[in-house]
């Protein structure tokens, strides 16, 4: 199994609207007691448990598909997990789909382009701003949103330790949507 969590590298993106995907992970490493290593060959940093592959791209969002193609090279994942960002969310939203398109997502857009084989996504809510897509996926949560982020957060690391025990896809998803 392989679960992605989309992001950007740098701390100049960390705790942003875009980087939900990538603390997620953390999250989860840490209940787990892993350590994230950097692979150049992967492109990006992993933590691994049992036959389970964590993996944060370091290409940069509208580039991870890169990362996702340089480990599939080395490895075959019967199921892999997305999870990311969704504008078209409310912050306070986690949602799960089998299928579907990008929605506008250029992280997607990017692992559509580089693997061709079906992939689930964790869908955390952040929300439309007022000053453009751009601007506000970029801008870290605000004083007023952080405690709502924390639960989401804590959320969205039980719904994926639940299916990294379970692999079932449906059961999580019927345990864990939160909608708003």
């Amino acid at each position: 199994m392989l679960v992605v969590g989309l992001g950007n590298p740098t701390p100049t993106y960390a705790n942003t609207r875009h980087n939900v995907g990538f603390d997620v992970l953390d999250l989860v490493s840490q209940s787990l007691a892993l350590r994230f290593r950097h692979s150049n060959l992967y492109k990006g940093d992993y933590a691994k448990v049992g036959t389970v592959y964590l993996l944060k791209p370091t290409t940069y969002m509208n580039n991870s598909g890169q990362s996702l193609q340089a480990f599939l090279t080395k490895h075959a994942p019967e199921t892999i997990l997305v999870v990311h960002d969704d504008l078209d969310l409310p912050l306070g939203a986690v949602r799960f789909k089998a299928q579907g398109g990008h929605g506008g997502h250029n992280g997607l857009k990017s692992l559509m382009q580089h693997c061709v084989q079906p992939f689930y996504k964790m869908k955390i809510g952040i929300g439309r701003g007022e000053n453009g897509v751009i601007s506000h996926v970029l801008e870290r949560f605000g004083p007023q949103e952080q405690a709502l982020k924390d639960e989401i957060l804590e959320h969205a690391k039980e719904a994926l330790l639940f299916f990294l025990k379970t692999g079932d896809f449906n059961a999580m998803q019927n345990k864990f949507t939160l909608k708003v």
